[in-house]
């Protein structure tokens, strides 16, 4: 009976063990992915063609659009990403737009004249076209694909103010109400003319690099107002132009990665499934440790003499082993060698996964547990990228792992120093995951 309650309080030690251990894994901090981890801010420039949708357009208003004399525009942004799939961007373009009429309607501010031949030309000078838009990044939430992409769909809308100066040249002579190619007819003098315009655009962009994009873009323009084409009509209460242009975006930061290229529910799965990891691994422990109890329970309900002579000794055996560990704790304090659990990471990151806590506990403990314990961090990497970015992200995850013992466990800094051996020391020839890792060495 002895030995059964010997067990039975080894047994309610363990599951104390394991629910500290869960205890302290929810409250730490959360992982999870936020704005202020990646880069924000980026510049664009532009340029295209532009195509006039106004009353100067062969048939009318909408039958046949101006793709034959389409005019040359050009502009710059700057964006700043709020989350993942929204962002606001100011526009600055500029440029000229042109339109043709061989048959519709006018109307020169007195007379409507409506279905006649004009032989008319318009040509606006665009000053200025500025506006502020809601920029979404339509394809970069998916549960369906976690890695990361080169291509991305994006929308835009917005609201803005056009100045212009638009001109009008036509055969049509207004006494006679007919063609007279022998004097054309030229309209000017509304000059700078201002209108609100609503802009909304969609586009592809590519992901050339960490800073750079490039973005294949249409924006489709309304201007409140029917004054684009010179031919103004008050019935008429509003015009339209397209801008098809190709632009090349700069990304600011020094972050690993840019906002607009990083897919949360990706993010949220890696976390998910290190989590469901750790908790496989949990179980099976428990089902292992219940089974070896059971067995142990059995074998002293049938020899409790036996097994009290063998408990001692364990118990022996045990005490040779603790004189051991002193020994080793020992060697360690005077700079020996000693085993510490390494931290691993994913491919070209260096903050720390959720599933790697536990680990780092543990190096905590020890050097709570000998306060003249000293340490050195060092930052691994596998064999892609260059050598010179490899031995810097080699000393970000050490610094990463230091700053964590020192902020979450309250380590004194001095304890700690940090190495890069980037990717000159690999531990596995061809396991990557086991090479991107940071490991531990005793300082004397």
């Amino acid at each position: 009976m002895k030995s059964f309650k010997l067990l039975l309080v080894a047994a309610l030690l363990t599951f104390g063990n394991l629910l500290v251990n869960a205890q302290t894994t929810t409250t730490t901090t959360d992982p999870m992915p936020k704005a202020s981890d990646y880069n924000t801010w980026s510049i664009g420039i532009n340029g295209g063609i532009s195509l006039l949708y106004g009353n100067v357009t062969t048939e009318a208003y909408y039958k046949d659009r101006p793709v034959k004399d389409p005019g040359l525009y050009f502009g710059a942004t700057v964006k700043k990403s709020l989350s993942h799939l929204f962002g606001l961007e100011a526009q600055f373009a500029m440029g000229d737009i042109k339109g043709k009429n061989v048959y519709g309607s006018y109307f020169d501010g007195q007379h409507r004249f409506n279905n006649v031949l004009l032989n008319g030309e318009a040509e606006t000078k665009v000053h200025y076209d500025i506006s502020l838009n809601g920029v979404f990044t339509l394809g970069n939430f998916s549960w369906l694909s976690r890695k990361a992409k080169k291509f991305n769909l994006v929308g835009s809308i917005g609201w803005g103010f056009i100045n212009f100066d638009p001109s009008f040249t036509s055969d049509f002579n207004q006494a006679t109400s007919k063609v007279d190619t022998g004097q054309s007819i030229s309209k000017k003098g509304l000059g700078n003319t201002n209108e609100f315009i609503v802009p909304a655009g969609i586009g592809v962009i590519y992901n050339a690099s960490k800073h750079f994009n490039i973005l294949l873009k249409y924006r489709y323009t309304v201007a409140l107002g029917s004054k684009l084409d010179y031919t103004w009509d008050p019935a008429v209460y509003h015009e339209s132009f397209g801008y098809a242009y190709l632009g090349l975006i700069y990304i600011f930061g020094k972050k690993e990665k840019n906002i607009d290229w990083v897919n949360p529910a990706g993010e949220i799965y890696e976390q998910i499934s290190d989590v469901k990891k750790k908790i496989d691994g949990l179980a099976q422990t428990v089902n292992n440790q219940l089974a070896d109890m059971h067995n142990t329970i059995d074998s002293a309900g049938k020899a409790t003499d036996k097994k009290l002579d063998d408990f001692g000794k364990r118990i022996d055996g045990l005490n040779s082993d603790f004189n051991n560990l002193k020994t080793t704790v020992n060697n360690m304090n005077t700079g020996g060698s000693g085993f510490f659990p390494s931290v691993y990471f994913p491919l070209d990151v260096s903050a720390i996964q959720y599933s790697e806590y536990e680990n780092l506990a543990s190096i905590a403990i020890a050097l709570k547990d000998d306060p003249k314990l000293k340490l050195k961090i060092i930052g691994h990497c596998d064999q892609s990228g260059s050598e010179q970015y490899n031995q810097a992200l080699g000393e970000r995850r050490a610094k990463e792992v230091k700053d964590h013992l020192v902020k979450v466990y309250g380590i004194d800094a001095s304890r700690l120093s940090t190495e890069s051996k980037g990717k000159t020391d690999h531990l596995a020839k061809d396991i990557d995951s086991i090479n991107r890792r940071v490991d531990f060495k005793l300082v004397k």
